[in-house]
């Protein structure tokens, strides 16, 4: 209870930008293309993003990916075993860094062609907000919602999630931390 306290001065602390202060960047790398979804549910993770001062940089390339460090990495499977995090349709182990999985199968096969990009470009930014973050923690409404609901799906479709104050907060306290331990020689980091 004490350490979220601390958490929490220190977000509070450090607050989000403010008008006229530059946009965080942050490099996310997609390891496996997603049959013509991921370019609109990028777009629409990235205006998410951006509604909050920060700015993703997606990548797709192995190459470009081993050039920023300090990239998240985002694996897509397509083929997800039933018995392997059931109900999940996605996960990232914020504690290690760097790496998110996607069930892209469990995305399409839970909403139609029209609402699967969208909800995957919550997917997308709600696990991306975990690693940001450093946090496995949840809020009750919006992008970080534990489990959205079906109206939850249909307003997304319509019309992006927002990310709670709260969310935004930890996010900002996150990318200072990730700036602190990103490498200083340019090299790659070990993953």
């Amino acid at each position: 209870m004490r350490l979220m306290a601390v958490i929490w001065a220190a977000a509070i602390a450090g607050g989000t930008p403010q008008a006229g202060e530059m946009m965080r960047r942050v490099t996310v790398c997609m390891q496996t293309r997603a049959s013509g979804l991921d370019h609109r549910s990028q777009a629409i993770a990235s205006e998410m993003f951006a509604g909050i001062g920060v700015r993703l940089e997606w990548r797709q390339t192995h190459r470009s990916c081993l050039e920023a460090p300090d990239a998240i990495v985002i694996n897509v499977m397509n083929r997800t075993p039933r018995d392997y995090r059931p109900g999940a349709l996605a996960f990232t182990l914020p504690y290690e860094g760097f790496h998110i999985v996607v069930f892209l199968d469990r995305i399409t096969k839970s909403v139609g062609p029209l609402t699967a990009p969208s909800l995957l470009a919550h997917v997308l930014a709600h696990e991306i907000a975990h690693m940001l973050q450093g946090v496995t923690r949840h809020s009750e409404t919006g992008v970080m919602k534990e489990q959205w609901q079906a109206r939850d799906i249909e307003r997304m479709a319509w019309r992006p999630l927002s990310f709670t104050e709260d969310d935004v907060r930890l996010i900002h306290l996150g990318l200072q931390k990730r700036i602190s331990w990103r490498p200083q020689d340019g090299g790659a980091a070990k993953r």
